[in-house]
């Protein structure tokens, strides 16, 4: 039989140095797992902010590309080719004044407004887009079409202040379209001259980049692709898509009317025909040469939202312009999008 004192001897536990072995292992291994654990949020809050710029690009070319193949689209009106004569209606229009959005429906020469417009980087930005804290050499675009979903003009109220575009399928109507508020004067019919004509709420989006998406306080420093609206008889201004910083736009002309775009151009408002294009179908008149513009090849610079750490800092990008954009110098993470963009109800009359 074991003595009392070895039984004891043996049940006297760890000792310190094994105490001290074992602490020292566990928090090799807890500083392991901590690490890790840090190398696994790093990575995924590094992923997630890639993801978001990756979507705002995305999302500013899906809206550029609903928007513009709905440019130049005013209902059931399909005038072809040389028949309507184009107008550039000032994109600071509000609309108080009928004839200053562009529309004319006297018989021999009707007038509507081309589909798209544009401002050049360095040209003088409209007072309605520079007053929007507009980056000072944001490129602009306009877009001008009516809404997809027209209204029975009895339903428009007295006293509206919508402008609406109504089309005559009626051969005894003296005038192939009206441009009015007054729902008295929406008064064109149907094929049977009989059924009243659906009319169709005008609608006016210019794009441009701002230093800010919310611009109060003096700015959050994010820059922003915004448009200003001209919808419901009123105007407004918001933010579409936030970290975005620069546009470029580029737009194809048809200039031997056959449908597709023949070159594609910084700005079709020079007076003279640029390298890219022969001077055959190139008008010194602005409007004419934006009535030919088929397509759109839209480039987005997107920011962002937040220092990066390790970014190429010599990197520079490609925005479709004579020299490329950057470097930049300030952490951020930038990518460029891109996107050619046709315009159906201009380049399918020609076609």
């Amino acid at each position: 039989m074991m003595s009392f004192k070895s039984s004891l001897a043996r049940s006297r536990g760890l000792s310190l140095v094994e105490i001290l072995i074992s602490l020292s292992l566990g928090a090799f291994m807890l500083i392991g797992i901590i690490s890790l654990i840090a190398s696994v949020s790093s990575t995924r809050q590094a992923l997630t902010k890639t993801s978001e710029q990756i979507e705002n690009g995305r999302y500013a070319l899906q809206l550029f590309a609903e928007d513009i193949a709905m440019a130049g689209f005013f209902g059931k009106y399909h005038p072809g080719v040389g028949i309507a004569v184009p107008t550039l209606p000032d994109p600071c229009s509000t609309g108080s004044v009928l004839s200053e959005l562009g529309f004319n429906n006297a018989l021999i020469d009707p007038q509507l407004p081309v589909a798209v417009a544009g401002y050049a980087s360095g040209t003088t930005l409209p007072t309605c887009i520079s007053s929007e804290s507009a980056v000072a050499n944001s490129e602009v675009l306009v877009v001008h079409r009516v809404a997809p979903s027209p209204i029975l003009p009895s339903t428009v109220l007295t006293g509206n202040t919508v402008p609406y575009f109504q089309v005559s399928d009626c051969s005894s109507n003296a005038t192939a379209f009206v441009f009015d508020k007054d729902p008295s004067n929406l008064t064109l019919k149907e094929q049977d001259c009989l059924t009243e004509a659906e009319v169709w709420p005008y609608q006016v989006r210019s794009y441009f980049i701002a230093h800010c998406e919310d611009c109060s306080n003096g700015g959050d420093g994010k820059p922003s692709l915004k448009v200003r609206e001209y919808m419901g008889g009123s105007t407004t201004t918001h933010a579409l898509v936030s970290g975005v910083e620069d546009m470029h736009f580029s737009y194809g002309l048809d200039l031997n009317l056959d449908g597709g775009p023949d070159c594609y151009v910084d700005d079709p408002s020079a007076d003279v025909a640029p390298a890219s294009c022969t001077t055959a179908g190139w008008s010194v008149a602005d409007a004419e040469n934006w009535e030919d513009v088929v397509a759109v090849r839209v480039y987005l610079l997107v920011r962002g939202s937040e220092v990066a750490g390790a970014v190429n800092n010599s990197k520079t990008f490609d925005m479709g312009r004579a020299s490329r954009v950057g470097p930049f110098t300030d952490g951020f993470k930038r990518q460029v999008y891109s996107s050619v963009i046709t315009i159906p109800n201009v380049a399918g009359a020609r076609e």
